[in-house]
């Protein structure tokens, strides 16, 4: 009888050689992770509400990825709101049409907090009720990490945070700023260091497709402290891919993922240039790649050019 190291050994082999049995897979050595921009599930949206958000080949091609992570950049209802120009709030039925099986909202942005607690709490609740799995924003004593990869798989965390998220309401209610995520960033490298951690953080300068200097200072910290992944959002462009060389680990940066679903602006109703970003992770050699989907929108709703 073979031992089980053997047959371990047997099947990896198997793999390579394309000769499993049907009915048999070999264990994923990549996952694919989705990234998109800044996403508003209400505000203009409603004046001629889409049937759906994405198109059915859309639907299909962001579903098969591993996560799809999204920047759910605004507030839920509340009964007030903060003194500025543009406060974004959350359409329940809207979010619900977010609700994808490896979705993933990231809540740690400038508009989380238009309607101050009661606005943060509410989009949780509705996050929650929609089961759409959330991270940023938290409501515990101490923030945790997401993990994305399965359990038998190489660690991957994702860890979210913004330092233009103001308004959250004592230690309960607040989204990390960089100083904590570079404490959580180097606490995770120290305690699993064969782990892969991505960072998605809300910062940048509106309208810029070049990173500004609070970025690259930061960038360059979190980098040295263990960040494998940077992915940024805010600036409302699509931002240039590059590997920061001289650091430890070789860090990839993509410093703006631009606008998604976004409801803020109807410029962004039927619009030529929605971009997601695809990002690819060997968990064998922890190496990392990144290309951009190129898609349109037409009432709101996601299309994938063929």
């Amino acid at each position: 009888m073979p031992s089980a190291a053997l047959l371990s050994i047997l099947l990896s082999l198997l793999c390579c050689v394309g000769m499993l049995l049907p009915g048999t897979s070999c264990p994923a050595a990549e996952l694919e992770i989705l990234a998109a921009g800044d996403t508003t599930p209400g505000m203009r949206m409603l004046e001629q509400r889409p049937d759906a958000l994405f198109s059915p080949e859309a639907l299909a091609r962001i579903t098969a990825a591993d996560a799809f992570l999204w920047n759910c950049e605004t507030s839920g209802p509340s009964t007030r709101g903060k003194d500025k120009p543009f406060l974004f709030r959350a359409d329940a039925a809207l979010l619900a049409k977010m609700a994808l099986p490896n979705g993933i909202a990231v809540t740690a942005n400038n508009h989380v907090f238009d309607g101050l607690a009661e606005g943060a709490a509410n989009l949780l609740a509705l996050l929650d009720g929609a089961d759409i799995r959330h991270n940023g924003l938290y409501t515990t004593a101490s923030y945790a990490p997401l993990r994305l990869s399965a359990p038998e798989q190489r660690p991957v965390y994702l860890l979210c945070g913004s330092p233009i998220a103001r308004g959250g309401s004592g230690p309960y209610l607040r989204v990390p700023d960089y100083s904590q995520l570079l404490r959580t960033t180097i606490a995770l490298r120290r305690e699993q260091p064969q782990a892969l951690l991505i960072l998605f953080i809300h910062d940048g300068t509106e309208s810029q497709y070049a990173p500004d200097a609070r970025q690259r200072q930061w960038a360059d910290m979190l980098a040295w402290a263990g960040a494998d992944v940077l992915l940024f959002a805010h600036s409302h462009r699509y931002g240039l891919l590059e590997v920061l060389h001289d650091t430890p680990r070789r860090t990839l940066v993509a410093w703006s993922l631009g606008n998604f679903l976004f409801g803020g602006n109807r410029r962004w109703r039927s619009h030529r240039d929605v971009r997601i970003l695809s990002l690819r992770l060997n968990l064998d050699t922890g190496s990392r790649s990144a290309r951009w989907l190129y898609g349109y929108t037409d009432n709101w709703t996601f299309f994938l050019y063929q």
